[in-house]
């Protein structure tokens, strides 16, 4: 499932080619996009969903937020859309406490990361959220779901634990995700990570802190880019590099991938450690999108996390009973599902799905 637009995850507006930035629009969802995006939150694991706000103000600051009750009244698509997606959901009553099928993989997200990448004194610029999603993105785009959990959360109901950019890891995160490895885990940690502590002080013994040892690799220094400079991923991997990069030993680790260009040329960029029972893997880089689902399908390969790709655009999440099938594109996808089409009551086997459709198939 590609991005829609800047990249963040489900995206709901497309980038502009014109001379306006998209981020000074205000417009409107699409003709099914409401519908499309409730049956997302649905399928995600919600038991209802909720509209704020019920009719457009005429004063005040919010005369132009959306409301299900626009200005032009109720002879409106807004409003005939609403009220056939509450005609739907009379039906879904059983779905009411079922579980979302447990994804095999989880995405490492933390507030203080955020809070401490993103200020002035650091070795480049980095938008945190846009590492997430382009992480978040890649699997998708592989047919892979993922739970985001916090730096202390649990870790052991996944297979795979992505760590991408975790600016701050303190001892007790350490002893965490070395756990995870040795009990069995495959864990990726993508750079920047490990540069702080919980203190906002840089780890003792160099770069990485005890996560170095895990990893089986010495990072001395880091060696972020310009524009000017071409920086690329070479060996199982050939991709650009944005503007991160490390010059990195390998201590133990196995090089999967290396770097062309730069200071950190010839070095490592992509190394694995046996670790335990699992594997430590260590991206000192910040590829492409093409790397970043490179990266993920060595790794996911490597814990034997099967893919599922599917058309740009759309979504396929289990819960309970029901595969949900979003599409999320504007334009039309076949899809590889088969059943009863929960909605309609119509067999469908390998459909096309109308931009903005929706699925909900049960198994013969």
């Amino acid at each position: 499932m590609r991005s829609l637009g800047d990249g963040r995850p489900w995206l709901l507006m497309e980038q502009s080619t014109s001379a306006v930035n998209w981020r000074d629009l205000n417009a409107p969802k699409l003709p099914g996009q409401m519908r499309a995006l409730s049956y997302q939150a649905i399928a995600r694991g919600a038991d209802g969903v909720m509209f704020f706000q019920w009719r457009q103000s005429r004063r005040g600051g919010e005369k132009f937020h959306s409301a299900m009750v626009p200005h032009a009244g109720t002879d409106t698509r807004i409003w005939r859309e609403v009220c056939e997606l509450g005609a739907e959901l009379r039906g879904l009553d059983d779905l009411v406490g079922t579980r979302v099928q447990r994804p095999d993989v989880a995405i490492v997200v933390d507030w203080d990361s955020w809070w401490s990448i993103e200020q002035q004194a650091t070795p480049a610029r980095i938008d945190y959220a846009q590492v997430i999603a382009s992480w978040h993105h890649a699997l998708l785009d592989l047919g892979v779901n993922a739970d985001f959990v916090a730096r202390g959360g649990e870790l052991s109901a996944y297979r795979v634990v992505i760590a991408p950019a975790l600016f701050v890891v303190c001892d007790e995160d350490a002893d965490r995700l070395g756990g995870f490895v040795h009990d069995g885990g495959t864990l990726l940690v993508a750079a920047p990570t490990g540069v702080v502590d919980q203190d906002a002080a840089l780890p003792e013994g160099g770069h990485l802190g005890r996560l170095a040892d895990l990893l089986g690799i010495e990072v001395e220094e880091y060696a972020p880019h310009g524009p000017a400079d071409a920086v690329r991923l070479v060996g199982a991997l050939d991709c650009s590099v944005t503007q991160w990069a490390e010059v990195v030993h390998a201590r133990g680790a196995e090089v999967v991938a290396g770097f062309s260009g730069g200071l950190a040329d010839g070095g490592p960029a992509l190394t694995r450690a046996a670790v335990g029972d699992g594997s430590g893997w260590y991206l000192a880089a910040d590829p492409d999108d093409e790397g970043v689902r490179g990266v993920l399908t060595s790794v996911l390969a490597d814990a034997g996390v099967a893919l599922h790709e599917t058309p740009d655009g759309v979504e396929v999440v289990r819960r309970g009973a029901l595969t949900f099938v979003v599409n999320h594109s504007r334009v039309s996808a076949r899809v590889d599902v088969a059943g009863i089409d929960r909605l309609t009551g119509d067999r469908v086997d390998g459909p096309v799905l109308a931009p903005f459709g929706v699925l909900l198939v049960t198994s013969d």
